[in-house]
């Protein structure tokens, strides 16, 4: 196994490592809506995505938070290497649908301000 930042891969990846926090995770489900959400214990999401071929991602657990120092509002996501275009392609396609919808409900938020 070899692992390191993305940018320094020499080779494609089997799986990429993602820490996240809810609102990211919330994108990666929008644009992957295959996306499996696991609980304990956080390192069988490796498997999955190496494995199955499915993105996952994993509320984590409490050995591998203090061993990694991951606070409390992230969590990790794996995605297949072979998914990772397929991936940025549609937050790329999402990402203004999203900003129109966050515009709007801001706007509309301000009549409760009155």
């Amino acid at each position: 196994m070899t692992y390191g930042p993305l940018t320094a891969a020499t080779t494609p990846p089997d799986v990429v490592m993602l820490r996240v926090n809810g609102k990211q995770l919330m994108v990666i489900s929008d644009a992957l809506p295959e996306l499996r959400i696991e609980g304990k214990p956080q390192c069988h999401i490796v498997a999955i995505a190496k494995e199955q071929g499915l993105p996952a991602a994993s509320v984590g657990c409490a050995l591998s938070r203090v061993r990694t120092g991951m606070p409390a509002a992230e969590m990790t996501c794996a995605i297949p290497g072979t998914m990772l275009a397929t991936l940025v392609e549609r937050i790329t396609t999402d990402a203004a649908s999203d900003t129109a919808v966050a515009r709007y409900a801001a706007q509309d938020a301000q009549r409760f301000d009155e």
